[in-house]
């Protein structure tokens, strides 16, 4: 398969179509090989608007979902990033190629593992640990991004915020046939949540049971 060619497809036929026009963005989804972060039998289907498997147990989010969160954070070059959920950190590296000082949390170990070796040269700083409890010790972020779908917001993540920081997730329930990307604004928008599109993807483990599967 011609990976780069699949790259090239997936940005200008899947991504930009859909209103996800800033050059930094687009230009970061193509500078990342995404075949590399999803399991290695599943790299056919890496370019795909499908959700694909990264383990036996997790799934990474349609290529078009990352670039509406991470559009939705609104970063700019030197932001202090924190993605949550962060896999084999796809969306970390696009983060990272965007300019942002990206921090990544991850549940898994073995994702993690493998994670922290795909973005070695990136300089990302990986945390082990749950996932609705976000990274105190490095916060405050100017951005915060739930790589899946949430019950509800957590809290503690929120408190993470700056002040003009953004915060985005998926929010739905288990089986709703429909969920809303939601961002929160600032440490104190927790009260008013803004719905910006429907969606919806897999429950992040510790935020909403996780749907399981085999490859």
């Amino acid at each position: 398969m011609d990976f780069n060619t699949a790259r090239i497809n997936m940005v200008k036929a899947q991504v930009a179509p859909n209103k996800i026009h800033e050059p930094e963005l687009l230009d970061g989804m193509m500078a990342v090989a995404r075949e590399n972060f999803v399991a290695p039998n599943q790299q056919d289907l890496a370019y795909s608007d499908v959700p694909v498997g990264m383990n036996d147990s997790r799934r990474c989010l349609k290529p078009l979902q990352s670039a509406q969160l991470i559009r939705a954070l609104e970063v700019k070059s030197g932001d202090r990033v924190l993605v949550v959920g962060a896999g084999t950190g796809f969306e970390v590296a696009v983060l990272r190629n965007m300019g942002a000082e990206v921090f990544a949390l991850e549940s898994d170990e073995g994702l993690a593992q493998k994670g922290q070796s795909l973005t070695e040269s990136q300089q990302v700083q990986w945390l082990v640990g749950a996932l609705d409890q976000g990274w105190s010790d490095q916060a405050p972020f100017d951005g915060i991004l739930f790589c899946g779908a949430v019950v509800a917001i957590p809290t503690r993540p929120i408190d993470q915020l700056t002040n003009e920081g953004s915060l985005v997730a998926i929010v739905g329930k288990p089986g709703d046939a429909v969920m809303t990307l939601t961002r929160i604004k600032g440490v104190s928008g927790g009260g008013h949540p803004e719905a910006l599109l429907e969606t919806v993807a897999d429950h992040l483990p510790g935020c909403g049971p996780s749907e399981q599967f085999e490859l």
